[in-house]
């Protein structure tokens, strides 16, 4: 395993023939040559599948170059190669720490690539609020689904993200200030994101802990008066359960 997966594809061992059968067209070392090149070239377009964008940004030659990059210092630790771009973001950052809307875009990328296969569970809805006793309401707990992810990253991913689903290759994707967060979440087959300010970031970030709603009120009130706590918690209690994030209990 190690001559496939190993990083010089040409050093292999004398041990190659005793593992490995020859003949006149092509020997063991020659055999073992084919295999770790294939090995390599399906982790790559496995990464491709995983960063479509990024890969897209980067162009090909460069994506590669990067894809090979991580596989030598981050090779695959799993039979799957699902997971094989776990680590890439974490990566990135540590090889590009001047290019925070790059990292931004693969650890965005990984985070929808991560939900897609998460275990699917029942919705909040419309009517599971109607049969709660509105004198309870304060009580109503809120969790979101397993199949979320919160990500925050440097200002600028978003815009890059949009330049480079609008077919504009290798868009700056300038970096901008500070920080801009994702909640990602599937709903059916289909995953999605958007963006989420500081306030409704940290009342996700509650809500995915397990919470109440009362809780959330409560939470706004040193900034806001409770009229108008209760109308945003109320304002994004309705936006989660449209988007499926809140699961039942």
């Amino acid at each position: 395993m190690a001559m496939i997966t190993g990083h010089d594809l040409g050093a292999f061992t004398a041990d190659a023939a005793a593992l490995v059968v020859g003949d006149d067209r092509a020997s063991a070392d020659d055999r073992v040559h084919v295999y770790a090149h294939m090995y390599r070239a399906r982790v790559v377009e496995a990464l491709e599948s995983q960063f479509p964008r990024l890969a897209k940004h980067l162009g090909a030659d460069a994506f590669a170059d990067l894809a090979s990059a991580y596989i030598d210092d981050e090779p695959s630790r799993h039979p799957s190669l699902r997971h094989v771009g776990e680590r890439l973001p974490g990566w990135l950052a540590a090889r590009r720490p001047n290019e925070p809307t790059i990292v931004g875009l693969a650890a965005l990328e990984w985070a929808r690539a991560d939900v897609f296969d998460l275990a699917d569970e029942p919705a909040m809805t419309l009517d599971n609020l109607r049969v709660w006793p509105a004198e309870m309401f304060g009580e109503l707990p809120l969790h979101l689904v397993t199949a979320h992810r919160i990500v925050t990253v440097g200002s600028g991913t978003a815009a890059l993200w949009d330049s480079v689903s609008t077919e504009v290759v290798n868009a700056s994707g300038e970096p901008g200030a500070g920080t801009e967060s994702f909640v990602v979440w599937r709903e059916g087959t289909i995953v999605y994101h958007r963006l989420i300010d500081d306030p409704e970031l940290r009342a996700l970030e509650r809500a995915a802990r397990g919470t109440r709603f009362g809780v959330i009120c409560e939470s706004l009130l040193p900034t806001q008066s409770e009229d108008v706590a209760i109308a945003q918690a109320y304002s994004w209690m309705s936006t989660w359960l449209a988007d499926g994030l809140l699961r039942t209990v």
